[in-house]
């Protein structure tokens, strides 16, 4: 593994080459531009996972675990803490499903949209909840 440049800086570099080289070539072609938009748009969505996924998440999984009495340590690993996400999310879920949780809940609520908002942070930037 190389110092520079880094992972998101190479992402950068090949959504700008599709662009800026690949897409005027096959804008013709509507599949393929198609196509090409489609991969700068994940090209992105990775980008910023890597940049700001990791602290998202902490704070995503440090309010789970306090909303739902969790004392676990949350572990170091970015595919470890995804997965205890899941996990935890599922049991809030069910846990407003079951207790009949509404609006009035302003502490399951604040999370809930706080996490959405993070989470359109990463896969849609212009995407507002405002």
């Amino acid at each position: 593994m190389q110092d520079k440049p880094e992972a998101p800086d190479l992402l950068d570099a090949i959504a700008d080459f599709l662009m800026k080289e690949v897409l005027p070539r096959v804008k013709e072609d509507d599949g393929l531009a198609f196509k090409t938009l489609v991969s700068w748009n994940m090209l992105g969505v990775v980008g910023r996972e890597l940049r700001e996924g990791d602290p998202l998440l902490e704070e995503e999984l440090t309010g789970l675990m306090e909303l739902l009495g969790e004392n676990d340590p949350i572990p170091d690993r970015y595919s470890e803490k995804l997965a205890l996400a899941r996990r935890l999310n599922t049991k809030l879920a069910e846990k407003i499903s079951d207790e009949k949780i509404g609006p009035d809940n302003r502490e399951i609520w604040e999370h809930v949209k706080k996490s959405v908002r993070d989470k359109l942070a990463i896969s849609n930037p212009r995407f507002t909840l405002d």
